[in-house]
């Protein structure tokens, strides 16, 4: 990849930075929101349970609505996680950039 390539990776993955910092935002949000949506699906159900303390938590996490909320927590943690993993790569390729760049500007290159 010559420098002016580079430049061309940088410049888009700026763009990429700047266009997905609300996606990303949002997508952290959701997961807080369905950990603590999480917990309180299980304290509904464990307090429509009946039986021992076990019996009764044994039946919250069985509960289709608990079943779904860590589904959607599964999904919103993975989307995040693609989201954090492409910003990262963006960062990274600002880095390089910044790296070969001082190294030209020093003559190294």
């Amino acid at each position: 990849m010559n420098f002016q390539d580079l430049e061309t990776q940088v410049e888009k993955a700026l763009h990429y930075l700047r266009d997905t910092d609300e996606e990303h935002a949002k997508a952290k949000a959701r997961v807080k929101g369905l950990e603590q949506k999480r917990k309180t699906e299980k304290s509904v159900g464990y307090l429509k349970a009946e039986g021992t303390i076990a019996e009764r938590e044994a039946i919250a996490y069985s509960l289709g609505d608990y079943r779904q909320c860590v589904e959607d927590y599964e999904n919103a943690v993975y989307d995040e996680q693609i989201l954090t993993n492409k910003r990262k790569r963006a960062e990274l390729t600002i880095e390089v950039w910044r790296s070969m760049n001082a190294s030209y500007k020093r003559g190294n290159v």
